[in-house]
């Protein structure tokens, strides 16, 4: 009896409680104007988190940022032992090499390496990983022994190859490598190293011997750079990594890069690549672009968000949602490190009879961005919006940030380059994204490269009567018939 008439109490309080607030709530809702719509304050302008340089014993560079909200540490490691340092004749075993890292150490098998990440309950790889704070030592002394001590075991070496053929087999009965292949062997040149492609042949004739030299040249100090995020503070970091890289003697090799200049640029022509029965065409549509430390950056990815960076672009808009000649279009800027040069080109899947009519309005959207159809303030609202608004979601973690200041790291690119991103963002014009789009998008001194059936295509192609139609074999020279 006692305790039903407790909870007969406790019922009548709580309603009584509820009322009282709902009460409450209603007389305050009373006081709001509801016939104007709520000021949403301006966002909070996004700060980078500041970037520690310090350095190793053995001239290693670190960058460390500290996050002490929660105990974790992430850390990565950019190494300039890329594919533009291989031999031409050995294209693929920089790849190679990178994949065998985690194939074992001088010390520990990759099953004893596994077993290592399975203790520890995260994943290390060679190029860096993320763990709690207490296991950063134990993860960074695996790192480092991937990195430094790699065994490039015989089997493991056979069955890495094996996938690399399978896997450039399978390649090539896609058009889109077929059609970038082709697109960067016309526009650089066949022999230039960003036209350069690994080939069963090439893959074939790397040995044992040929990734410890690549890797004795190129995995040095001089090469490397750490970054460590998270709940650590920048002497701790340096000296935890003092222990693990410290003692890498220098050596090898100094990572340059003496790339060709590309070709000069050319009237507009059109690439055909012949591969019969494609239900559709895979065309790009590109040129040359300028160096990513262009003083034109912030205007160049603001104007291509406006031409094809969205769905809601007005390339995709014109091929897709007017025309239904295709599922999507995209248009982007391929930026390499500083200072070398970038590729603006856009890529689409298209119905295959109406190549010639998307190739058209492709062209079309490519004199309107550069002037006669101006970018409206609509668009860029929406297109400066759209560059800063989500940077603090690739900010979130520590994972995100180290990946980020690796970023770039590779990319040569300051380590203050967010400071002042959103305000070169915003301060630009429309006028502005017409200038860019007119000095590096030209109409009419274009590639254009077409892969599909060319029984069904070229007609087309040669009816437009826009740019001469050249069919080329899958290293861009002029095919034979």
């Amino acid at each position: 009896m006692t305790t039903t008439m407790t909870r007969a109490r406790r019922t009548v309080v709580a309603a009584a409680a509820l009322a009282a607030t709902v009460s409450a709530a209603g007389a305050h809702a009373q006081t709001l104007d509801r016939s104007h719509r709520p000021q949403v304050p301006a966002a909070a302008p996004f700060r980078m988190p500041a970037v520690e340089m310090r350095r190793l014993s053995n001239g290693i560079p670190v960058a460390v940022i500290q996050n002490h909200q929660l105990p974790i540490v992430s850390v990565r490691a950019v190494t300039e032992a890329g594919p533009l340092l291989e031999p031409a004749e050995k294209a693929g075993l920089s790849q190679l090499v990178n994949q065998m890292l985690a194939e074992g150490t001088t010390t520990r098998t990759a099953d004893q390496l596994a077993e290592a990440f399975a203790d520890l309950g995260n994943q290390v790889t060679p190029q860096g990983f993320t763990t709690i704070t207490r296991n950063l030592d134990r993860s960074l002394e695996l790192m480092g022994d991937m990195l430094m001590h790699p065994a490039f075991p015989e089997a493991a070496l056979a069955r890495n190859k094996a996938n690399s053929v399978a896997q450039l087999r399978r390649l090539r009965e896609q058009p889109a490598f077929l059609a970038d292949h082709v697109f960067n062997s016309v526009l650089f040149g066949p022999a230039h190293p960003y036209a350069r492609t690994a080939t069963e042949q090439t893959v074939g004739g790397i040995g044992r011997a040929d990734l410890v030299a690549f890797h004795s040249d190129w995995f040095r100090p001089q090469n490397v750079k750490l970054v460590v995020v998270g709940d650590v503070t920048p002497a701790a970091a340096v000296a935890r990594l003092e222990r693990v890289f410290g003692a890498w003697p220098a050596g090898g090799k100094t990572a340059s890069y003496d790339v060709p200049a590309p070709r000069p640029a050319a009237p507009t022509t059109i690439y055909l690549f012949d591969r019969p029965s494609s239900p559709q065409s895979t065309v790009i549509v590109g040129q040359v672009g300028p160096s990513r430390d262009t003083p034109d950056y912030y205007a160049l990815e603001t104007m291509n968000t406006v031409f094809g960076g969205l769905s809601g672009s007005r390339l995709n808009s014109n091929l897709r949602e007017k025309h239904a000649f295709t599922y999507g279009a995209n248009a982007g800027l391929q930026w390499r490190r500083v200072p070398q040069v970038s590729t603006l080109r856009g890529q689409s899947d298209i119905v295959a009879a109406k190549t010639d009519s998307a190739i058209v309005e492709w062209l079309g959207e490519l004199r309107g961005i550069r002037g006669e159809r101006p970018v409206t303030p609509a668009e860029l609202d929406f297109a400066k919006n759209n560059r800063t608004a989500g940077l603090p979601l690739r900010f979130e973690t520590v994972t995100q940030v180290a990946q980020e200041v690796a970023n770039l790291l590779q990319a040569g690119v300051p380590l203050t380059f967010y400071d002042s991103y959103a305000q070169n963002i915003g301060r630009l014009s429309g006028p502005e994204l017409s200038a860019v789009a007119t000095k590096y998008l030209d109409p009419q001194q274009s590639v254009i490269v077409v892969v599909g059936d060319r029984r069904v295509i070229e007609p087309g192609l040669r009816a437009l009567n826009v740019a001469p139609v050249v069919v080329v074999d899958e290293n861009g020279a002029p095919a034979a018939g």
